[in-house]
């Protein structure tokens, strides 16, 4: 699963100025250079809160830090959290293009109570993720979210679209995980 360099779609602009992650660069690497467990983690095709309770054994829960609508798009800083220990196990900007869901689902989506990926799985719409790049930021970037993880380390990432079968775009979302 190789993809290139990715520019980030200007609707995660006004979710991305004011969050932790800011104006930190982003080093777009190959998908042959995400190291397990990140690889496992990050190099697919679904839903991220699939991969992280398969991966953690536990249900994903999760908390918002800062949400905004603009027009049709719900924007959102958030962590998943492993429900049964509390741990931080993703942190993550997603702009949810809310047209693109049924209109019964709208309100759960805007409730910020369930992870997005949770959501979809319930509600049977059948979609995959496709991933548009993956990348790196240094640990300390997101100091305050991943406490534990070593200073001067690297954290990993990709940038994603949530695609609906008939090429409908769902959701376009940075993801980080912690390193431990």
């Amino acid at each position: 699963m190789e993809t290139t360099e990715p520019i980030l779609a200007p609707v995660l602009a006004p979710i991305l100025a004011g969050s932790e992650l800011g104006d930190t660069p982003l080093a777009w690497i190959s998908s042959t250079r995400v190291p397990p467990p990140f690889h496992r983690l990050l190099v697919h095709k679904h839903d991220m809160t699939s991969e992280l309770s398969s991966f953690h054994g536990d249900v994903i829960s999760l908390h918002v830090l800062h949400s905004q609508t603009v027009e049709d798009t719900h924007l959102r800083e958030v962590t998943l959290h492993a429900a049964s220990s509390g741990n931080c196990v993703e942190y993550g900007l997603i702009a949810i293009l809310l047209n693109s869901f049924p209109k019964e689902l709208r309100p759960r989506i805007l409730a910020g109570d369930t992870p997005l990926g949770a959501i979809l799985n319930e509600s049977k719409l059948t979609y995959h993720s496709e991933p548009q790049g993956f990348f790196t930021i240094p640990a300390g970037t997101l100091r305050k979210i991943f406490p534990k993880s070593p200073s001067g380390e690297i954290l990993y990432g990709r940038y994603s679209y949530l695609v609906q079968n008939d090429g409908s775009c769902l959701a376009k979302i940075l993801e980080i995980l912690p390193l431990s």
